[in-house]
């Protein structure tokens, strides 16, 4: 292929090409009926096919060939945009391929099941895991890009790297960043993430323009298909990991909740009308379950009983 054609090529893939240029070389590939290869990333995200894609592979270079003597009869110029089209295919088809070539017997799957975890990914990053939570990785990452998939609760702290972004991809979002701290708490209603320290783009997988940007004290949550930004107000949303709690006139019944969650155990009230009550200022330092179940019970002359895998509070 001539040199000026490799250089046109190239300048679509970057970005950066003319404009009008690149509308009527993306024209020329919607015209190239191909299969969407978004589709064949998602079919084959657990089992590739070397032979079948190097198949596909085949068939295509032998229609790019057959387009090439036709498109010769209708001009010059349209025959270039048709090359050029047929090529960026070509280039975007290995690729894929080759991405599931190197990547479907290296991938790292860790499961937290009932307990916290910390996982060490191989640019330094660290990831805390909630409990029922997944999180899979290459054993490298890309030479310009760090992509993981995550599902469930978890605190990560990203290695500053401008040149590779950091990106995390859930069911329905997508978190990107070059260095920071933040949580990402996933359910199948929705997905929210907590910014510590650092900025966070956030977005719908779906929808790329859907999109925000979150800095320190923000939380970004994304629910039926819209996404929006709101100034964090609950200090208790990485409880779950630090066991540090703080409350300033809140409802019994959502310390119990927090610390249910944080502990995993079952606290219940006897009399629903415990729940309601109201503390005054209350923080819990990293103490053990029976010492805030102690502290809870004797600042507000309640008793707790045991029935089971149940803790009871009544009066």
């Amino acid at each position: 292929m001539a040199h000026k054609e490799n250089y046109i090529i190239k300048e679509f893939i970057n970005g950066t090409l003319d404009k009008n240029f690149r509308l009527k070389i993306s024209q020329e590939i919607k015209d190239i009926k191909q299969p969407d290869e978004r589709k064949i990333m998602k079919n084959n995200s657990h089992k590739f096919d070397a032979d079948a894609a190097w198949n596909k592979l085949q068939n295509r270079i032998k229609d790019q060939n057959s387009a090439d003597t036709d498109n010769k009869k209708r001009g010059k110029s349209f025959y270039k945009l048709s090359k050029i089209a047929a090529s960026v295919i070509l280039i975007i088809s290995i690729s894929v391929s080759a991405y599931f070539i190197l990547t479907s017997k290296s991938a790292i799957n860790i499961q937290s099941d009932n307990i916290l975890k910390t996982v060490t990914l191989p640019d330094g990053s660290l990831v805390t895991l909630n409990i029922h939570s997944h999180l899979s990785y290459p054993e490298k990452f890309a030479h310009n890009n760090r992509i993981i998939e995550f599902d469930g609760e978890a605190f990560f702290n990203i290695s500053k790297n401008p040149k590779k972004p950091f990106i995390i991809k859930t069911d329905k979002a997508r978190i990107k960043v070059l260095g920071t701290s933040f949580n990402v708490n996933t359910d199948k209603k929705k997905t929210e993430v907590v910014v510590k320290t650092g900025k966070v783009e956030f977005k719908n997988s779906s929808l790329i323009q859907n999109k925000v940007v979150l800095t320190p004290g923000e939380k970004g949550i994304l629910s039926s298909g819209k996404i929006f930004k709101i100034k964090n107000k609950n200090p208790n949303y990485l409880s779950w990991k630090t066991h540090f709690f703080t409350y300033d006139n809140e409802k019994l019944k959502t310390i119990v909740s927090d610390i249910n969650e944080a502990y995993q155990v079952n606290i219940m009230f006897k009399d629903g009308n415990i729940g309601e009550i109201v503390t005054g200022k209350t923080s819990f330092n990293n103490y053990n379950i029976e010492t805030i179940i102690k502290i809870i019970c004797e600042t507000h002359h309640l008793k707790s009983t045991e029935e089971g895998k149940n803790i009871i509070l009544s009066y």
